[in-house]
């Protein structure tokens, strides 16, 4: 379990760099950050809402709530194959 933790730590942490310098190249770099963080947060509790149907969950706290901010939908999906596949 600690290695898999550490994988994701990793994917995590490589991840968010990468959608950071896609923000700082683009020239609109706070409407970019507001709309995918609100699109991502919107998303994480829409598949939260449908899972209790299709018995997925994501629990919602700090790190899921801060990886859906910065990733957007692909950080939920992301946060999702992890629990199908990992968990």
């Amino acid at each position: 379990m600690q290695s898999a933790n550490v994988f994701l730590g990793i994917i995590f942490s490589i991840y968010t760099i990468i959608i950071f310098i896609t923000y700082i190249k683009s020239k609109k770099f706070f409407t970019a950050l507001l709309l995918t963080a609100m699109q991502g947060i919107c998303a994480l509790f829409a598949v939260n809402f449908i899972g209790k149907f299709i018995e997925v969950h994501i629990p919602v706290n700090y790190w899921t709530l801060g990886l859906s901010s910065v990733g957007g939908v692909s950080g939920v999906i992301l946060m999702l194959l992890c629990d199908i596949f990992i968990c």
